[in-house]
């Protein structure tokens, strides 16, 4: 089977905007056409009943030299009637016709006009044309000079109207070529590749959107690349521990098997811990498969979170302030816990000893919140938009003292928009963070 041709956008601009240009001539074309021509027929009408008028007046005057309808009077009217091209029959008061001139078959048009004289009626006169046509020569040569004049206007403006489509389809095509060859340059891996701004507002627009999502894809691409190195590093360090404790056992070069064993185990945990930072991650990504949403009371939640940090604060000698006000969300409890524990675990690992942590839950103006303050190391100013991006951390948090992968708040942030909410972040170099969580009502969320 044959496969119907693909027209481009410039072809079916230049066949739609040229049809469109020939359907408007050839309607007008039309349209006045048949107006000349019907004021040409009722000026030619009107030249006729004209003449009938003329006549009557002609044939009241010979009546009366000649004292009524004698036949030297008829043949006098018939004779101007034939010099005027035209035949011409009488009617007298009595009914009677009288033919002036020579019969015709009387399918012709015709034109009537009463004879007065001294203002009493003493015929009606009929006239028509010898040719049986109701226009003249002239006026038939002047309907064909106008027709043709129609024809050339025609095709005048189908002339034009293909250079204006050409020209149309052009402009138009060719901001749009621009905008699908950068899109090509993407596709092909190009992801620097930028539209150049240019035409219409529409066009500047389209093209303003694939610029941005060309530099989505890029800081996308970067982000990848920088994660796939942190994971790397984060993945070989254990290994490489893990490797060259056993190898030095296996040399015989250390002899505390217990303090050995112990390092290996400690390295074995740092590593399991990673991985299972990576699985909750790849989970959280995926959270309209996973989550389990009833009502919860959102203090209730956070009450475990709570006293086991409390402990853990306590170890650290950090203070710390829970304060926990019933509302209730419609969520899934285990994901809501697992948000509490990631951002109590953030303070606590870049909190300083004798610093103070406070935990904040309850109702707020946009809904039910979740606050996390501490007063630790803060976070740069220009590294805020950063800090839910996985496998990502501050340079004064890339020490072994702190741990952790980077994980933690990226699925913190997937949590949260899981369960419709936001995630907002507060925070000052060397004065602490403050991490906010608003989620819906138990009202107020979406089925």
């Amino acid at each position: 089977m044959s496969r119907r041709p693909r027209f481009g956008l410039r072809a079916k601009l230049i066949v739609a905007l040229v049809g469109i240009a020939l359907l408007t001539a050839d309607l007008t074309t039309l349209y006045s056409g048949l107006g000349l021509n019907s004021r040409i027929e009722a000026a030619a009408k009107a030249r006729l009943a004209n003449s009938a008028r003329h006549f009557s007046d002609v044939s009241a005057t010979v009546y009366g030299q000649n004292g009524g309808w004698t036949p030297s009077a008829v043949s006098t009217l018939g004779h101007l009637a034939e010099i005027d091209e035209l035949r011409l029959a009488l009617v007298t008061n009595t009914g009677k016709t009288i033919v002036a001139t020579q019969p015709g078959p009387g399918l012709g048009p015709t034109a009537a006009a009463n004879v007065m004289v001294g203002g009493s009626r003493v015929g009606r006169l009929i006239i028509e044309p010898l040719n049986g046509q109701l226009l003249n020569p002239e006026e038939i040569q002047l309907r064909h000079e106008l027709a043709h004049l129609h024809l050339v206007a025609g095709i005048v403006a189908a002339a034009i109207a293909l250079v204006v489509a050409i020209y149309v389809a052009l402009t138009m095509a060719r901001p749009l070529r621009r905008i699908r060859t950068t899109a090509e340059q993407i596709q092909a891996g190009r992801l620097e590749a930028r539209v150049e701004l240019r035409g219409d507002d529409e066009i500047r627009a389209v093209g303003r959107a694939l610029n941005s999502l060309a530099e989505t894809l890029q800081r996308e691409e970067q982000l990848r690349k920088e994660s796939l190195a942190d994971l790397a590093h984060e993945l070989r360090t254990p290994v490489m521990g893990l490797l060259g404790r056993i190898e030095a056992a296996q040399d015989g070069v250390l002899t505390d098997e217990a303090a050995n064993l112990g390092n290996m185990h400690n390295e074995a945990l740092r590593l399991a811990r990673l991985l299972n930072d990576l699985s909750a991650l790849a989970e959280a990504e995926r959270p309209a498969l996973l989550l389990e949403t009833t009502t919860l009371d959102l203090a209730q939640v956070a009450s475990e979170p709570a006293t086991e940090f409390a402990q853990r604060f306590g170890d650290k000698d950090i203070a710390f302030t829970p304060t926990l006000t019933s509302v209730l969300v419609a969520g899934d409890r285990g994901r809501l816990e697992q948000i509490l524990v990631n951002l109590l675990s953030n303070a606590l690992r870049y909190t300083e000893p004798g610093g103070e942590v406070r935990l904040r839950v309850g109702p707020d103006t946009r809904g039910a919140l979740i606050e996390v303050s501490d007063s630790g190391i803060g976070i740069a100013a220009e590294d805020i938009p950063r800090v839910f991006t996985r496998f990502w951390r501050g340079e004064r948090s890339r020490s072994r003292d702190t741990g952790g992968a980077g994980i933690g708040l990226a699925i913190v942030s997937e949590l949260v928009r899981a369960h419709d909410g936001i995630v907002e972040v507060e925070s000052e170099l060397g004065r602490g963070s403050t991490f906010r969580v608003i989620l819906p009502p138990a009202l107020a969320r979406r089925p």
